[in-house]
């Protein structure tokens, strides 16, 4: 590709605006998604992945997934929203396998900083309603791991049994571990997927 010294600098000014606009709006947002980018600048693909590539590789912006963000922003929370925060992992720790909905979890700490702890990695959410504690979520794979290994393929009950939770926790933590491939539904049991 070859444009002039103008036109780059405009395409590389505008791109870093965008993203500190992004991060101005959604402060509690990891980054802002690539195709969001590519849709503000409204120039062709081949052009936005070199001027990216560059702002990436001068490390002024930083790549995430689908994500761009600039390399000085974090997600922070104010204090309001850290007291929140802790009286909603109170809950989750007096009932690890049994944890608020996903709709309790918004209403009691807000829609933002709820995406903002999945995005950290902080919750898990493996269906619409179910969403977990990144500790307890990989204690359970786990868990479920070696019951498969010792005892062979396991239904639902014995993984609902085995956790003291009801159903629904289970059914949703199941679907999503066959939607990931870690384990694969044959008839009413799961096994290990190889």
């Amino acid at each position: 590709l070859i444009s002039s010294r103008a036109y780059w600098q405009r395409l590389y000014n505008q791109s870093l605006e965008e993203v500190e606009k992004f991060h101005r709006v959604y402060p509690l947002r990891r980054g802002m998604p690539r195709e969001e980018l590519k849709s503000r600048l409204r120039i062709p693909v081949k052009i936005f992945n070199a001027v990216v590539n560059t702002l990436v590789k001068t490390g002024e912006l930083v790549e995430a997934g689908p994500l761009v963000q600039k390399p000085t922003h974090s997600i922070r929370f104010n204090p309001q929203q850290e007291k929140a925060i802790q009286g909603l992992y109170g809950l989750f720790a007096n009932a690890p396998y049994a944890p608020p909905s996903v709709k309790e979890c918004q209403a009691q700490i807000g829609e933002d900083v709820y995406t903002a702890l999945v995005e950290l990695g902080e919750l898990v959410q493996v269906s619409n309603e179910v969403v977990f504690r990144q500790g307890t979520y990989e204690g359970m794979i786990e868990e479920i791991g070696q019951i498969i290994q010792r005892d062979g393929p396991v239904s639902a009950a014995q993984v609902r049994d085995h956790f003291n939770t009801s159903r629904k926790y289970v059914l949703g933590l199941l679907e999503h571990l066959d939607a990931i491939g870690v384990t694969a539904r044959d008839g009413d049991v799961r096994r290990l997927r190889n």
